[in-house]
């Protein structure tokens, strides 16, 4: 065994030489909006999951490099390479890109990333809808002229942009309080109810948005300091537990007051005792504020983080 790996290591540099005469493969080095935003919200889960701080700091540059060149007044780009970003925005740029902002604002509990997502559910709303027939295009009315707009309703090895965009319509629904954009979520599954009973495995992430849709939906208001150690352990209890049909929104004294009042869900939520608190609620009616992670737990239904 020696000899014959004293002789691969041997020929190793010449076979290196012999290779790289041959004609390279190609690679494709494209940045795309919407997997890198099928990606943010996968880090951005893991980074709370698992209390990964180098995680949550990808998921960080990611929408700072992606908002930085892929994105103006509203709309996204759908490529960048060799530091060019081009070609108009599709639907599912816009509705994976707005799903993985809203993670990203759960893991930081930074404003501004679930800001852009509703700037990016409203451009999807304006530009995308399919006022006739329900659900949205793929392509904005302001791309270029196709023989026919097209429209994928199925869910693949990536889900298309109608699925993502139901559920981030109606979880932003719920953040502020804005029916239309619920409306306009579940205007889809709707009419979609006899294909999801009929051809399930075509609508995987479609049913995701169908099951939001059904609920209950759990909403959770945490208000406190950010960086406090007591925020952080209420926070634990429900990153670390599996709860699909939640939102989260998070109030701290020193946010301004304008986004404060455009969600109804930190309407007259305030800390107890000075203490970080979080409000557990089904359609805006709230359980008991709470400081305790057990007591929290309790409301949720599952287990206190050890």
């Amino acid at each position: 065994p020696e000899v014959v790996a004293d002789s691969v290591e041997r020929a190793r540099p010449q076979l290196y030489e012999v290779r790289e005469r041959r004609v390279h493969p190609g690679r494709d080095e494209k940045i795309l909006t919407s997997w890198n935003g099928l990606m943010l919200r996968a880090i951005a889960e893991a980074a709370r999951a698992l209390g990964r701080e180098d995680y949550r700091r990808v998921g960080v540059a990611n929408a700072e490099f992606v908002l930085a060149n892929l994105y103006r007044n509203g709309r996204l780009l759908r490529t960048h390479k060799d530091g060019q970003s081009k070609l108009n925005g599709y639907l599912e740029d816009y509705a994976n890109y707005a799903d993985g902002l809203l993670a990203l604002y759960e893991t930081t509990a930074d404003r501004r990333w679930l800001e852009t997502a509703r700037v990016l559910a409203d451009s999807i709303v304006a530009h995308f809808a399919d006022e006739e027939n329900g659900g949205f295009f793929d392509t904005s009315d302001d791309h270029e002229a196709l023989v026919a707009r097209p429209k994928d309703l199925f869910d693949n090895a990536t889900p298309a942009g109608n699925s993502v965009a139901a559920e981030v319509l109606q979880k932003l629904a719920v953040i502020y309080g804005d029916p239309e954009l619920g409306r306009r979520g579940v205007g889809l599954i709707n009419r979609l109810l006899d294909a999801l009973a009929k051809h399930p495995s075509a609508f995987g992430r479609l049913l995701c948005a169908a099951d939001f849709a059904i609920g209950p939906v759990r909403e959770i208001a945490v208000v406190g300091p950010s960086e406090s150690p007591e925020t952080s352990a209420l926070r634990q209890v429900f990153e670390r537990s599996y709860l699909p049909n939640r939102v989260v929104v998070f109030g701290n004294q020193a946010a301004s007051s304008d986004h404060i009042a455009t969600l109804p869900l930190l309407a007259d939520r305030v800390p107890i005792n000075g203490r970080p608190t979080a409000y557990v609620c089904e359609q805006y009616t709230c359980q008991l504020p709470v400081t305790e992670p057990a007591a929290l737990a309790g409301q949720l239904g599952v287990k206190t983080p050890t």
